[in-house]
């Protein structure tokens, strides 16, 4: 026969604080790709710009690359941790590195 093991609820308290905790440190580290209707792109923490032409670009988001296509791809700006892009953007692909 088994035995039905009793589970321990947590007070609301401590559910409430779980709940709206903030996250992990490294978790405003992580990159972030911005892509608007309107034809740009932001990245934020990327790492580098892998290829480049009118037609792909190709970023390192660390771990991760993004490849962007489309028509009339421009780079705006570079500096910082912001990459900004704009063109039209008609396919985005994922890949990871490892």
């Amino acid at each position: 026969m088994k035995h039905k093991r009793k589970t321990r609820r947590e007070s609301p308290g401590t559910y409430l604080k779980r709940l709206v905790r903030q996250p992990p440190a490294a978790f405003y580290r992580q990159p972030v790709l911005h892509i608007q209707c309107g034809g740009q792109v932001e990245a934020e923490g990327c790492k580098g710009v892998l290829l480049y032409d009118e037609n792909q670009i190709r970023l390192d988001m660390g771990g991760w690359q993004v490849s962007l296509y489309g028509d009339e791809l421009t780079l705006c700006g570079v500096g910082g941790r912001m990459l900004t892009l704009k063109g039209k953007i008609f396919r985005a692909e994922f890949s990871n590195e490892r």
